[in-house]
């Protein structure tokens, strides 16, 4: 399953891999660790960092992060409903949508 998924997301060259399995619920994107480099002038607008997030048959747009060794993403989709992904450094990863109470817990890894 993780092959096929890497296969078929869709990201820059040099681009991390994280995939995720909640369940049996796949979840992939990419984290392109150069968006987040420092603006070359000070007067440059903010850049924003997207990723196209795959999980089961959808995919959306995100903002990617990395917080240290803490990757993960979120969005708020167009029914307003906000999407939070957290991947820890040992790979457990909590998935929380405000559609849902419950959060998932589950675990990534990232494909270099």
């Amino acid at each position: 399953m993780a092959a096929v998924l890497c296969a078929t997301l869709a990201g820059p060259a040099c681009a991390d891999t994280v995939i995720c399995d909640f369940s049996g619920m796949p979840v992939g994107f990419a984290i392109d660790a150069s968006q987040f480099a420092p603006a070359q002038d000070a007067s440059d607008p903010p850049r924003r960092q997207v990723t196209t997030v795959q999980m089961g048959d959808t995919d959306f747009t995100a903002e990617p992060f990395i917080i240290g060794d803490t990757r993960g993403f979120w969005t708020t989709q167009e029914d307003g409903a906000e999407v939070l992904l957290v991947m820890q450094p040992d790979g457990t990863a909590v998935y929380s949508d405000t559609r849902n109470v419950t959060p998932m817990a589950g675990t990534c890894e990232v494909l270099q």
